[in-house]
């Protein structure tokens, strides 16, 4: 704790001291409040003021509260909080660089999401994190980097990533987001995250969660790209479905029943579409709908950073039909059941130039 209070006071300016502050984790931040309250002088007062504006952990606020009631008691001059007017501190959040980046999934069913905050003048928090479309986050990496560091990092992302891989520039707090979501789902990296949501509830990006997709501006005279068009595109060709016992459900699709009868096409089409249907209501792929939704959501999101406005539209018409959405469902199923043994999914399509 000490140790935490001696780094926020050997910052130059008051405006370091509170950008170190929103670096921390969130029981970081209790410990440096409780170190504060041992403080005697009017400088933490200030600090603590400047702290509680930007603050936005409703429990963390009332340790700030009780903090200067404690200083003002022991005679220390503190002035009032002020929840509304001018801040101690000017916000500068608006003049910061900052970014997200996020790619589609690949045939091992995981994806990337990156994101670089600025937390002063030309230093960056930088973020790498590996979603997997069950499982959720299953690695997260941050590490400080300067500007030139952070442009070096972006550009060899990028000139690594080839089609079928996309990565595709999104706001920093989607971004964020993403992480928090995929996080929740594997019930990994919670204290990382704490920190990382009270950085970016101060940004005033368009897009902060997946609500904010589904009215993203286009043009009037852009209509919405049909299924088959909206599928047909590189961003989906390397994902598929898997489950336990994928082997079996396989073998049972493509033997159409085991029955010894030659049928006829139409008829073999048939007992695969009921099949398909019969495997979309049992539990294990059923559960699999909701992560679905939320990947079409997505890559909705992309196909708008990308500009292909009527792929976006399209993708939208999907979710918000139901049978659409089904048969989108259904069509991957398809793929992953119809998807030959002799040609296993290669790794990664991005290939991370750092490791």
């Amino acid at each position: 704790m000490d140790e935490l209070v001696r780094a926020i006071h050997s910052a130059q300016d008051l405006e370091k001291k509170v950008e170190y502050y929103f670096t921390l984790t969130g029981d970081e931040r209790v410990s440096v409040l409780k170190g504060l309250g041992k403080e005697r002088n009017e400088e933490t007062g200030v600090l603590l003021n400047a702290i509680y504006l930007q603050e936005t952990d409703r429990q963390v606020r009332k340790l700030i509260r009780k903090t200067i009631f404690r200083l003002r008691s022991s005679g220390v001059k503190v002035e009032e909080l002020r929840p509304e007017g001018e801040p101690v501190l000017r916000k500068v959040e608006e003049e910061r660089v900052n970014m997200g980046f996020l790619t589609n999934f690949d045939p091992s069913g995981s994806r990337m999401v990156m994101a670089a905050y600025e937390v002063r003048k030309n230093t960056f928090v930088f973020l790498n994190g590996d979603l997997h479309f069950r499982e959720g986050l299953r690695e997260l990496m941050s590490s400080p980097v300067d500007r030139r560091s952070l442009n070096e990092i972006v550009a060899a992302y990028r000139g690594s990533t080839k089609e079928p891989a996309f990565l595709v520039e999104i706001s920093p707090s989607y971004a964020a987001f993403v992480v928090e979501e995929g996080a929740r789902l594997s019930g990994r990296f919670t204290d990382a995250i704490g920190s990382l949501k009270s950085f970016v509830a101060q940004l005033k990006d368009a897009v902060h969660k997946p609500d904010d997709i589904h009215s993203l501006p286009v043009a009037d005279d852009v209509a919405p790209l049909p299924l088959h068009d909206v599928l047909r595109h590189e961003i989906f060709a390397p994902f598929s479905l898997s489950w336990e016992g994928i082997d079996e459900d396989r073998k049972s699709y493509l033997s159409t029943g085991g029955s010894t009868i030659v049928l006829p096409r139409h008829m073999m089409e048939e007992k695969k579409d009921n099949y398909v249907r019969d495997l979309m209501e049992r539990r294990d792929i059923a559960s699999q709908e909701p992560l679905f939704k939320r990947l079409l959501e997505d890559y909705a999101y992309l196909f708008h950073c990308m500009g292909d406005h009527g792929r976006y539209r399209g993708t939208l018409s999907i979710l918000r039909d139901k049978m659409s959405l089904d048969h989108a469902f259904s069509f991957f199923l398809r793929k992953s059941l119809e998807a030959r043994q002799d040609n296993p999914a290669e790794g990664d399509l991005i290939i991370d130039p750092y490791g």
